[in-house]
């Protein structure tokens, strides 16, 4: 028989809002799943506050008040995450999974995110996919080559831990070289349409997710996350932006020149 602490059970949901919070979930699911995982465990007065940069529990059980805080830093999309959480959280609410088993698949979760993936083989997929995005969106197969090798150089400079830089400064200085690579790309002749390839290599980081779930957190009620990731989508798409428009700047009135005067092409 297993023998269930508080302590054991408030940090099997903390950890489990923790995982599903930095991996894209909505507000109401996290807070969902940390009350299910509460109830379970038999705590009463269950009080739970997620935001898009931190959680809280509060609750009783055996007599004892309980609280976790958890700080979120990081955020991601990844959906097997999310699965993976809800699909022991509402096992171990059913009572069809122990205690020990829900603390061992979310502390195993946590060790293998979010630097566990093969960034290699994310950076090819999300490579391709965004070459054949070039093509949908009206571009060439000239243009196929050029938007797959800038938005392979775009993930090693987003995913470069040597910048040490603010996610969105990240963002911006993907914009930026996704401008320089697609102008350079298609001055040498190896691109038609510098529009195209340029969302083509943006398209893996533009805020749609985040967008998609500011707009649910309103519906559901909540205002506090809804408007902080609103205000996210927004600051990303003005990075993304903002990042492209003083690349092109910065191209036409200088390195384009530069390069033309020196007969490269």
């Amino acid at each position: 028989m297993i023998n269930i602490t508080g302590h054991d059970a408030i940090d099997f949901a903390g950890l489990a809002g923790e995982l599903l919070l930095k991996s894209g979930a909505e507000t109401s699911r996290v807070e969902d799943t940390i009350t299910r995982i509460c109830i379970g465990a038999g705590f009463t007065e269950i009080e739970v506050l997620v935001f898009p940069t931190g959680i809280i529990i509060n609750g009783i059980l055996d007599d004892a008040r309980l609280t976790r805080v958890k700080r979120i830093h990081t955020r991601e999309i990844n959906l097997t995450v999310v699965s993976i959480v809800n699909d022991i959280s509402r096992k171990f609410a059913a009572g069809k999974a122990s205690l020990k088993e829900g603390l061992a698949t979310v502390r195993n979760v946590s060790a293998d995110s979010p630097r566990g993936p093969n960034i290699l083989g994310i950076s090819s997929a999300g490579s391709l996919a965004s070459g054949a995005a070039t093509i949908l969106l009206g571009g060439s197969w000239a243009d196929f080559a050029p938007a797959v090798v800038s938005t392979a150089l775009v993930r090693l400079i987003t995913g470069a831990a040597a910048f040490n830089l603010a996610y969105i400064l990240q963002l911006y200085v993907a914009g930026l070289f996704s401008g320089l690579i697609g102008s350079l790309f298609v001055d040498l002749g190896f691109g038609q349409h510098l529009d195209k390839i340029i969302v083509g290599a943006l398209l893996p980081l533009v805020p749609g997710v985040a967008l998609t779930n500011a707009v649910r957190d309103f519906i559901s009620g909540d205002l506090l996350s809804g408007t902080l990731r609103m205000a996210e989508a927004l600051l990303i798409a003005v990075a993304l932006a903002g990042g492209v428009g003083f690349a092109l700047a910065l191209y036409a009135g200088y390195i384009g020149t530069a390069l033309e005067n020196a007969g490269i092409f």
